[in-house]
This record gives C-alpha cells, structure tokens and sequence, in this order.
C-alpha cells in the first residue's frame, strides 16, 4: 500500500537537498541505492568490463543526482521513486549510446581537432540538454492532464509495472488500474492530437 509517510519524508529530503544540504543528499543515495544498482545492473551486458561496469554505475548516480535537483516538488502526482527511475534509465541510454559512437571513431590527436568538429560536439551537448528538457515538459503536462490518482497508476505503468503489480501495490482491483489505464490513454491520444 502506498505510505502518505515514506513520501512526504522522502519530498522533505529533495526540498533540503535541493536548498544544498549534504546529509540530505547523502540520505536519498542511501534510500534509493537498490535502484541505482538494479538500473546499473540493467545496463550491464555479459562481457561488460569491469571498468564500463563502474562508469555505467557512476552515471546512472549522477543521473540520480540531477533527478534530485530538477524534480519539482509543486507536482503532487508524479512520485520521486519514478521520475528518478526513468531519469537514470533514460541517462544511461544516452549514456551508451555517445560511448558506442566514441568507441566506433578512432582515436585523433587534439592538435587535428577543428574548429567545425568542437562546434559539431557543442552542438550535440545542447541537443543533449534539449532532449532532457523536453522530456521533462512531457512529463509536467502529463501530470497536469491526469487526476492523482492516473498519475499514480501513469508512472508506474511506464516504469514497467504489469496492471496486476501496480493493482497490489496500491491495493485496489485489477478492473480498476485498467480502466485508468484506458482512460490516461485516451486522455494523452487527446492532448497529442490538441498540439498538433
């Protein structure tokens, strides 16, 4: 069942972390390391070394990190657990995806880089940075868009919880998570179809 609680403990950490206060940092790193690993882990095929073992996992904790800073408290339907799920996941993608390029383009000396290539990896941040923050206006507008309750169920479903998962974890039936589901649907088909 979901503990009004753990979560209004866990949003008083993000305040005071958000305001710089170390101890409350190193106090969300400790709540949620089951899922910095568990998302590292995800990530980590056979055969991955030891090394891109670590850095995976140190990305996945700095994703975990920026989760922290740019979660907005103001929005009472988006829960913290999830929003930093997908931050890390969605990080670690990207993540995987610049080390496969960089591992594909041999190495050159720092003397031949030009000018157009220093521009072209500027470039490739802002997208970076745009995507992040593009995402982040998708997930307010959802959240905007559903009642608490959808929202709940909205974020779980996303983070890959099955209806029967999210149905025991909130402690209702099974009908009801997916008639929200049909519902959050139809209401985000809506909201596409109103933006374009």
């Amino acid at each position: 069942m979901f503990d009004e609680n753990n979560r209004n403990a866990v949003r008083g950490l993000i305040k005071d972390a958000q305001g710089g206060a170390s101890a409350a940092i190193e106090e969300l790193k400790r709540q949620y390391t089951p899922l910095i690993e568990s998302s590292s882990a995800r990530f980590c095929r056979e055969g991955t070394s030891s090394q891109d073992r670590a850095d995976i996992r140190e990305e996945a904790l700095i994703n975990f990190l920026n989760a922290v800073f740019s979660f907005d408290l103001s929005y009472e339907g988006v829960e913290f657990g999830l929003y930093a799920k997908i931050c890390i996941e969605n990080g670690l993608v990207s993540f995987l995806r610049s080390l496969d390029r960089r591992r594909r383009i041999p190495e050159v000396s720092l003397d031949s880089i030009s000018e157009s290539s220093e521009k072209k990896v500027h470039k490739d941040m802002l997208a970076v940075m745009a995507d992040r923050e593009q995402a982040l206006m998708l997930a307010r507008k959802i959240s905007d868009k559903l009642s608490e309750y959808e929202n709940r169920i909205w974020w779980m479903y996303v983070s890959g919880l099955s209806v029967r998962e999210i149905a025991r974890d909130l402690g209702v039936d099974s009908k009801s998570v997916s008639n929200a589901v049909f519902r959050i649907r139809k209401k985000l088909r809506d909201m596409v179809e109103a933006e374009r």
